[in-house]
Order: C-alpha cells, then sequence, then structure tokens
C-alpha cells in the first residue's frame, strides 16, 4: 500500500489556555503544566458559513483537500473509510453523509469507531481492500468534541476528570488517499500491524451515550484515567518500536522520522525521552493542534510530508506508533518515503 496523499483539517481560529481559562474559569498556569498543549481548534456553530462546524464538516473537507492534493476526483475513488470517535448521528452514519457530499457512490463505505488507533485502523482495513484487488481508496479520521461541552451545568463546577477534557482535546480532520500501486511519491507501506491488547484491563477513556434522557445525577459524560494512561501508553509505545524495528531490521538512531503517540505535550515529550527519540527525529503536533483524535495521525503524517519536501531525510524511513487508551489497542506502522 502507497500513501498517494494526505491532508489536514483544523476549524477556526486557535483557541489558547488563556481563552479557555476566561471561558471556563480554569487556571492557565494549570493548563500549560498539565497539558504542555499551547492551542486546540474548536467547531463552532457562529462561525463564518465555510469554517467546519461538525465531524461531517471536517471529513468532507479534509476528503476533498486529500483528492485534490492527488489528483483524482470522486469517479478514481473506490472505498471509503471513516474513523471517528464522535459521528454526527448513530444513523445513517456519518461516512455516508460524508460520501454523499463528497459525490462518491456505488462503492463500500465503512465507518470504524475508534479513538487515537483510528487512522491506524483505517488504514489497516484499507490495506486489507487492496490486497483483495481494490485499486484506491480514500481513508478519513475525523473529531469533534461538541457533545462533551456543557450546555445547562456550570461549567465551573466540573470535576477535574471533566476539565480535562477540555484542555487535552481539540477538533480536526485529516485523510489520505491509499493505492495498491507501489511506484509513484508518497509513503510505500512496508509493515503495519493492529492488536486489540484490553483483555483483563480496565478501560482508561470512556465516553457515554446518555439517549435522550440525558446524564443521571450529574454523571458525566466522558472520563480518563489519566494516571493508567500515564503509567502504561510509554510502555506500550516501546513495544510497538520493538517490533517494528525486528521486523525492519532497522536501528532505531538511524530512523529519520519517528510518529509517537500524541495525548498532549507534556506527555508526548515524556514518551519521546522514555523511548530514546531524538528531538530531530520526532514529528509531534499535540501542543499545537490539540489531541484530535481519529484526524491526530493524518495530521502527524501530512507535516511529515512537509519536512520530506523541505529536503529532510536520506534513507527514509519512518516508524508510526498508536495506543488507544479506551479498551487498550497498539498499532504500529513501518513507511518509506519514495
Amino acid at each position: 500500500m502507497r500513501i498517494v496523499a494526505l491532508s489536514e483539517v483544523l476549524p477556526g481560529e486557535p483557541v489558547t489556555n488563556r481563552d479557555l481559562a476566561d471561558q471556563f474559569g480554569l487556571h492557565e498556569q494549570w493548563l500549560d503544566s498539565m497539558t504542555g498543549n499551547r492551542s486546540r481548534y474548536f467547531c463552532r456553530m457562529d462561525t463564518p458559513s465555510d469554517v467546519p462546524k461538525s465531524t461531517g464538516d471536517l471529513a468532507v473537507e479534509a476528503g476533498r483537500k486529500a483528492m485534490a492534493d492527488a489528483g483524482i476526483g470522486p469517479e478514481d475513488i473506490e472505498f471509503l473509510i471513516l474513523t471517528t470517535a464522535s459521528p454526527d448521528h448513530l444513523m445513517p452514519a456519518t461516512v455516508n453523509l460524508v460520501a454523499d457530499r463528497l459525490g462518491i457512490n456505488n462503492i463500500p463505505t465503512l465507518q470504524l469507531t475508534s479513538g487515537c488507533a483510528g487512522a491506524l485502523q483505517g488504514l489497516f482495513t484499507a490495506q486489507a481492500l487492496l490486497a483483495n484487488g481494490y485499486r484506491q481508496g480514500l481513508v478519513i479520521g475525523a473529531d469533534t468534541c461538541l457533545k462533551m461541552w456543557p450546555s445547562a451545568k456550570d461549567s465551573r463546577q466540573m470535576k477535574p476528570a471533566e476539565m480535562v477534557n477540555f484542555a487535552l482535546f481539540g477538533d480536526g480532520g485529516g485523510a489520505a488517499v491509499v493505492s495498491a500501486e507501489k511506484e509513484g511519491p508518497g509513503l510505500v507501506v512496508e509493515h503495519l500491524f493492529l492488536r486489540g491488547i484490553g483483555l483483563g484491563r480496565k478501560p482508561a477513556q470512556i465516553v457515554k451515550w446518555f439517549g435522550a434522557e440525558g446524564a443521571v445525577g450529574g454523571e458525566a459524560m466522558g472520563e480518563e484515567d489519566y494516571k493508567a494512561i500515564e503509567r502504561y501508553v510509554p510502555d506500550i509505545a516501546r513495544q510497538i518500536l520493538d517490533e517494528l524495528v525486528k521486523a525492519k531490521s532497522w536501528d532505531l538512531a538511524e530512523v529519520e522520522h519517528v510518529l509517537t503517540p500524541q495525548l498532549n505535550g507534556v506527555m508526548t515529550e515524556k514518551i519521546r525521552e522514555s523511548l530514546g527519540v531524538r528531538a530531530d527525529q520526532a514529528v509531534n503536533c499535540v501542543a499545537e493542534t490539540g489531541n484530535n483524535g481519529n484526524a491526530l495521525p493524518f495530521i502527524q503524517l501530512r507535516r511529515l510530508m512537509e519536512k520530506i519536501e523541505a529536503g529532510s531525510g536520506q534513507n527514509g524511513r519512518v516508524l508510526v506508533a498508536t495506543v488507544e487508551s479506551s479498551k487498550w489497542i497498539m498499532a504500529g506502522m513501518a513507511l518509506r518515503h519514495a
């Protein structure tokens, strides 16, 4: 599988820690030290008409940009995959609304409910389709936090487990055009694995569906076990990189670019240092974009391509590690840029 083109979409203007502190009564210094994130982006209903306002809007824009970058049209897409933790509706599936808006029809459409490992889940699925006769497809990752925002409840009374979502997460979309043709520019996928490792493990991230009755007794819609994430994600990331370098017989120190898990700016740096990944190898963006879930690895890959196009790189080796803590998924990918 070859990744032919990539895109990123961030809605509106960046929301700084000062902005969050003013709006939600939080402490700017707490946001700085807790997350290391400087900004993030949110879909809002009061933005101009051309700014994305939903998961579907982000996915459509990401898909359009990726196809334009690849120089293809809707008629050239043979399958469409959307990975998201925040679909616009339970039904119809957001992927089918996205296909309609992109002018795509008469092909397989798949929607994967996923989190931080979602982009690689989508690419894993795409690789299987390409191995079975399809020639070219579109994989999109998109997420929004709209459903997580407080409404009637006073935001200043939120518990820390709820407040952290505003500090860590942001909205965004990203996409990849993938091809079975190995020749040509882009990123060739040389090894890709995906593995659920949640047996006997408690979920470290939960987002609940309350339905028409809403939350019971002020229960939060989402919660994070940040201590579990802090404890286990670095070790899982190490396992991913170890498996990748062993599979490819690569020396980690000689790999040009390494994309590590991106929960937030603080933990990203801790993981990078614990893995022995040099700052010049790392491709990080979460401190600027916020953790935009399924979109984030696509955005990392897009920024990787910008570095490559700027002349960074000799041997073309790239490693990608993603960890999903909701019920523990590990995924890794080894690439070479053409």
